[in-house]
């Protein structure tokens, strides 16, 4: 049995614990509602973008382009993103879990870019390559970042090293929905019959279809790219609310047991003591009638 000083001790450190799991919650909480914010705020850039190259696509269905109809190389790129760091639950193990299934799903080799260190390493560890990995940022996403990264698949997609590019991250839906998910962004699809103009009106577009498309498509590419690093950090900043919540309940469980455990304890060594005072005192009452 552990002895009254061994149980004090652990019950300062778990106290320290729960304190520093607190702080790690609240903290969190912040984060996500800033991110929020941020995606919220960047939501319009992406559907500007998403909606030119939608209009595109929907006017200039002929336009054999590059963007839309790439040669078949049989490779694919995949942007992947996750986190740098850990304590934040399942949330980086889900989605480098779907990075994997994706590449298998595809059947055929994959160039990958990372975003964040724990996609890096879970992907060099299964002997994927990795053509860039860069720094998540995941508690403050860089527009340059996803710049750069898009840019990275991009110039493969241009040289006729990949014909498609994916990215997988996690979406946000809501506090309790972290769904990981792979997106194709390259190439970029035809509108389905009902979306086309049921009146056959056509677009102009100066200096051409083809040379909007080249001007939109890294921006385009940069925006989604920049979305999902925004809804990779909301939801890992979520699942670390989540994570250090239920890591302060457990904090304050242990801490109930111990502290029952310790003052049982410290009571039978002061019935202890209380007996042995009584017992001496009783031995010199026998002595002294004696």
């Amino acid at each position: 049995m552990e002895s009254a000083q061994s149980l004090k001790l652990r019950l300062h450190s778990i106290s320290s614990t729960r304190q520093i799991t607190r702080s790690m919650q609240m903290i969190a909480s912040t984060k996500v509602q800033k991110t929020l914010r941020r995606m919220q705020e960047n939501a319009p850039f992406v559907e500007h973008f998403g909606e030119i190259v939608r209009n595109i696509m929907r006017f200039a269905p002929s336009a054999r382009h590059m963007y839309a109809a790439p040669p078949d190389v049989g490779c694919s790129a995949i942007i992947a993103v996750s986190g740098n760091r850990g304590l934040c639950g399942s949330y980086n193990s889900n989605v480098c879990r779907e990075a994997v299934t994706q590449i298998k799903r595809m059947n055929r080799d994959a160039r990958c870019v990372t975003i964040g260190w724990k996609m890096r390493d879970h992907l060099r560890r299964r002997n994927f390559a990795v053509e860039r990995a860069f720094d998540g940022a995941s508690e403050s996403p860089f527009y340059e970042t996803a710049r750069d990264a898009g840019g990275v698949a991009l110039e493969l997609y241009k040289n006729g090293a990949v014909d498609s590019v994916f990215i997988v991250y996690t979406r946000y839906e809501s506090a309790l929905s972290l769904v990981p998910r792979a997106d194709r962004i390259l190439p970029l699809s035809a509108p389905d019959e009902g979306e086309r103009d049921p009146r056959g009106r056509q677009m102009c577009f100066e200096p051409g279809a083809d040379g909007v498309l080249d001007y939109v498509a890294p921006f385009y590419l940069s925006a989604r790219v920049y979305g999902a690093m925004l809804s990779a950090a909301a939801c890992e900043q979520s699942a670390r609310v989540v994570s250090m919540d239920a890591a302060s309940k457990n904090c304050a469980d242990i801490i109930e047991r111990l502290s029952l455990q310790y003052n049982r304890l410290r009571q039978s060594g002061i019935t202890q003591e209380l007996n042995e005072i009584v017992s001496g005192a009783e031995a010199l009452l026998t002595t002294e009638e004696s």
